[in-house]
């Protein structure tokens, strides 16, 4: 992610990959990484992208809104059982277009099945994302609609 490599990126990928978001703060605290990495805890889903595609749009956006894109204190967690990893870190990011500095905290859950990332579901803070006032480009907007409609715990 860091080196914005949209070809390295979609070779992980599964075709029929999901990638959701969820708004949650405990991202922030090691209790709360531990309830996320765990599953006892859960954030609201804001967003929800569908498929190859959909997802490398949405990665290629976030390439261009910041830069630099960089992740500290990152930490890699197995999951019991095998067949996943939790990636949690703090984004230290700057806003391209107004060089505005952007902080969060994440936890993201890999789900892979034959060798490739099937499913990512993202735990930060959403509402601070969004406070930043960027635009989302057109696979983020239909992401936010699709689960504007439909909202759910991930």
């Amino acid at each position: 992610m860091e080196a914005k490599d949209l070809g390295a990126v979609s070779d992980v990928l599964a075709p029929d990959v999901r990638q959701l978001f969820a708004q949650s703060g405990r991202a922030s605290t090691p209790d709360g990484i531990a309830e996320l990495i765990s599953r006892r805890a859960k954030g609201f889903r804001v967003a929800h992208l569908k498929g190859r595609d959909e997802v490398l749009a949405y990665t290629g956006g976030i390439f261009a809104k910041f830069d630099p894109l960089v992740w500290r204190d990152h930490r890699w967690h197995a999951a019991e059982g095998g067949g996943a990893a939790h990636f949690a870190a703090r984004g230290d990011m700057v806003v391209a277009r107004t060089g505005e500095p952007y902080r969060n905290d994440y936890v993201i859950r890999f789900e892979v099945v034959d060798g490739r990332i099937a499913r990512m579901t993202e735990h930060g803070d959403a509402l601070r994302y969004a406070g930043l006032g960027v635009r989302p480009n057109a696979a983020e907007f239909r992401a936010l609609l699709r689960d504007l409609a439909f909202p759910r715990r991930a």
